[in-house]
């Protein structure tokens, strides 16, 4: 027997199929304690180094993993700053939204009030809280029916704020209608008043309308029919407002070359003291355009432009409120302005 089992280890040493061979590891500790020994198998080894190097895989990938997780944090707290600004944002423009509507509401009905709408008459229209009511379950309706647009859609508060406005002018559009035509018949009224300066050139006032000596005879007192302004011979005499040319006065004793123009709602203006006319009777001008240069003819005593508003043909009217009307930065009308 002792021959047989020598001969089996041999065998067994020799001819082990392969990844049956084995390793010993064997531990010697320090001291007296008892020597450890552990014997694996190529497989086992085999297996043990592939659950290491799975181990050390799966901590590279989970410390991947973290790494990863760490910046879609840090990306959803810097969108989160964001969309908080901007919600700031959101609500302050809001805010200063309906102070607008507010402020246009009021503005609609003055303006109404003004151009001659009475006031029980805008009590027909919706006010602006119920615009913003109507607007508000109109936008709720249609987020119900959105599933897509799911919970919380009342971020959309500036769209609620457009849609409040939109309410507001659709139930007043037949008032404003009413309101464009009656500003667009003034604004038309204003253009053909004669209103402002004769030119956009520099004149010095002279002198003014009413009472005043006589300035050819010193003698006696007389009655100042218009406005004098000076300037240089030559200077271009402008239109102050639409019209058609009525009347072209040359080489009148009182007024020299002239200029009449006949504007709507009874009103002219006249141009006198010419050195020439540059405009025929029957022809349509408009404001600012060229009539005239100044001159000296007629009863004068030197080179100025003699200014006359009319009411009707007969009625002389001090020139100067028309003037002021659009001049604001002359010494003249400053005063007068202030006076008023």
């Amino acid at each position: 027997m002792g021959l047989f089992s020598r001969l089996q280890d041999s065998l067994d040493r020799n001819v082990r199929q392969p990844g049956q061979e084995r390793l010993t590891i064997m531990v010697i500790p320090h001291g007296q304690e008892k020597i450890f020994s552990l014997q694996l198998n190529w497989l086992m080894i085999a297996f043990l180094s592939g659950i290491l190097m799975l181990a050390v895989g799966l901590s590279v990938y989970g410390l991947y993993l973290h790494a990863s997780r760490e910046r879609e944090i840090q990306r959803l707290k810097d969108l989160y700053g964001l969309n908080y600004t901007a919600t700031l944002k959101i609500q302050k423009q809001t805010k200063e939204l309906k102070g607008l509507q507010s402020q246009l509401s009021d503005n609609v009905d003055q303006i109404a009030v003004t151009l001659g709408t009475e006031p029980e008459q805008l009590e027909a229209y919706r006010s602006l809280d119920e615009a913003r009511a109507i607007a508000s379950a109109r936008l709720f309706r249609e987020v119900n029916d959105r599933l897509d647009m799911g919970p919380g859609s009342r971020y959309l508060e500036p769209i609620y704020g457009m849609e409040t406005l939109n309410t507001y002018l659709d139930d007043r559009s037949r008032l404003l209608a009413t309101l464009e035509f009656r500003i667009k018949k003034g604004l038309s009224v204003y253009q053909n008043m004669p209103l402002g300066r004769p030119g956009v050139y520099s004149f010095w006032d002279s002198s003014r309308y009413g009472m005043r000596i006589d300035p050819v005879t010193r003698a006696a007192m007389e009655f100042h029919s218009g406005m004098d302004m000076g300037g240089a011979h030559g200077t271009p005499i402008q239109s102050t407002g639409d019209g058609v040319v009525d009347r072209v006065l040359i080489y009148d004793p009182g007024y020299g070359n002239a200029v009449i123009i006949r504007h709507e709602n009874g009103f002219y203006s006249m141009y006198a003291h010419l050195y020439r006319a540059l405009v025929k009777p029957g022809q349509r001008v408009h404001r600012g355009d060229q009539i005239g240069l100044m001159g000296r003819t007629g009863r004068v005593t030197g080179t100025h432009l003699h200014y006359e508003v009319w009411i009707g043909e007969s009625q002389r009217v001090d020139p100067l409120p028309y003037v002021c009307g659009t001049d604001l930065d002359s010494g003249t009308c400053k005063s007068y302005i202030r006076d008023e």
